[in-house]
């Protein structure tokens, strides 16, 4: 039985995607349980109580003049099969490729090290047709054959994660990790080069016993190389040099994109809260691992250099899309909503808003177990200039598996002729 071959705190980690939805429904409204990095439930809510430091949300509107055409399943992302299941699924441009970035991954056989486990996974195609599906992915295997992760662990990383592997295991607690979430992959057309987003985050044996340590960006020079991790001096988060943004400030990296000479980061919630609140901050791409080079939107047109400033621009959700879209001359953000399977789209003139009120675009597959939270869009595939999107989402489908769906969705403005 597959079940026997994981770790405690991989079967930890799979009830943690199963009763995702019952925890919620507890807390009232818990984003996605991987941003979240508490030991009891009594502080993932005290947590939330705090999300006030950040500036008030700037109200919504209307919904946007759109209306939604035509919804349809494309059916499931080509999956190595090797792979039981995996979420997450953001993608960009690179080099010729769509390359599709996955969270934790759980693997039928070992991978060369013995983990059937691994924090994060990666995948690329260039079929840049999606009507009938998107083929064609490719990922790079380990010596045994097995998915490897697109983020590369520390040597201090990887020793910790095998001396914790396996039970019996070398170090007590068996299954503890560090494990590293993947978010937005931009590509920064000023150097040829790629930004992948990511959190650093602790994982314990037991439920839900996550501790998320902050935010970074590593760097991807080239398609046939690993991206590379910073290192800041000095370390925004003792011990741990790579990270840019500590555990008590926004998640930057939950959607971005490059608009000219300007990267533009939205960071939705903070590592440690429950919130769905999204800050915005922009950037030189080439300066991005540079804080002071940092300025973030604090209101009424201005924009400041202290994070502190930063106020919300909407709210979404802690995984979301947000890009141009030619056909409507808006930015579009889509989202899972909480404790939903809808879909949801909002648009904005700007990239700091103001952003319309929620259209629900479609309503997701029902799941195995839990819910949807990581629907979003992938721009690299829109058809006539964004009149037709393309998003997706993952959906558990049993115990220790999953899939991801492609959805396309066809807009117009409500005012247009049939």
């Amino acid at each position: 039985m597959i079940c026997s071959q994981h770790t405690a705190i991989e079967e930890t980690s799979f009830a943690k995607a199963a009763d995702r939805n019952a925890l919620r429904s507890a807390l009232y409204a818990i984003p996605r349980v991987r941003t979240i990095a508490r030991s009891s439930c009594l502080a993932w809510f005290t947590a939330s109580l705090v999300l006030g430091m950040w500036g008030c949300s700037n109200s919504s509107g209307p919904p946007p003049n759109l209306t939604v055409v035509n919804v349809t399943d494309l059916g499931t992302i080509q999956t190595n099969p090797e792979i039981l299941g995996r979420d997450g699924a953001y993608s960009g441009l690179f080099q010729g490729k769509s390359v599709w970035l996955y969270g934790d991954t759980f693997l039928a056989k070992p991978d060369a090290e013995g983990r059937t486990l691994i924090s994060d996974s990666w995948s690329w195609t260039s079929d840049l047709h999606p009507q009938d599906g998107i083929t064609g992915f490719q990922e790079r295997d380990d010596a045994v054959g097995a998915p490897t992760m697109i983020l590369p662990e520390s040597p201090q990383e990887l020793a910790f994660d095998l001396a914790h592997s396996g039970n019996p295991c070398q170090v007590q607690p068996c299954g503890a990790r560090w494990a590293l979430w993947p978010s937005s992959i931009v590509a920064d057309p000023t150097g040829n080069s790629a930004l992948i987003f990511y959190m650093l985050v602790s994982a314990a044996p037991g439920n839900f016993n996550f501790q998320a340590l902050g935010n970074s960006v590593a760097t991807w020079q080239n398609f046939q190389n690993e991206p590379q991790r910073p290192t800041i001096n000095p370390p925004v988060v003792a011990g741990h040099p790579d990270l840019l943004f500590d555990q008590n400030e926004p998640s930057f990296g939950s959607t971005a994109f490059v608009n000219g000479n300007t990267l533009y980061v939205y960071g939705c919630g903070t590592p440690v809260s429950t919130g769905k609140q999204c800050m915005l901050g922009k950037v030189a791409p080439a300066n991005v691992l540079n804080r002071s080079a940092w300025t973030y939107y604090a209101g009424n047109g201005n924009w400041s250099s202290q994070i502190g400033d930063a106020i919300s621009v909407l709210t979404a959700d802690n995984i979301l899309s947000i890009s141009w879209n030619a056909y409507i001359q808006q930015y579009v953000a889509v989202y899972s909503a909480p404790l939903s399977l809808d879909v949801m789209l909002r648009t904005s003139p700007n990239p700091e808003g103001p952003w319309s009120g929620e259209l629900k675009i479609f309503t997701a597959m029902q799941p195995a177990q839990g819910d949807v939270y990581d629907a979003h869009a992938h721009s690299e595939y829109d058809a006539d200039n964004g009149r037709i999107m393309y998003v997706s989402y993952s959906r558990s489908t049993g115990t220790f598996t999953s899939e991801i769906r492609l959805v396309s969705v066809e807009l117009k403005p409500s005012s247009a002729t049939q």
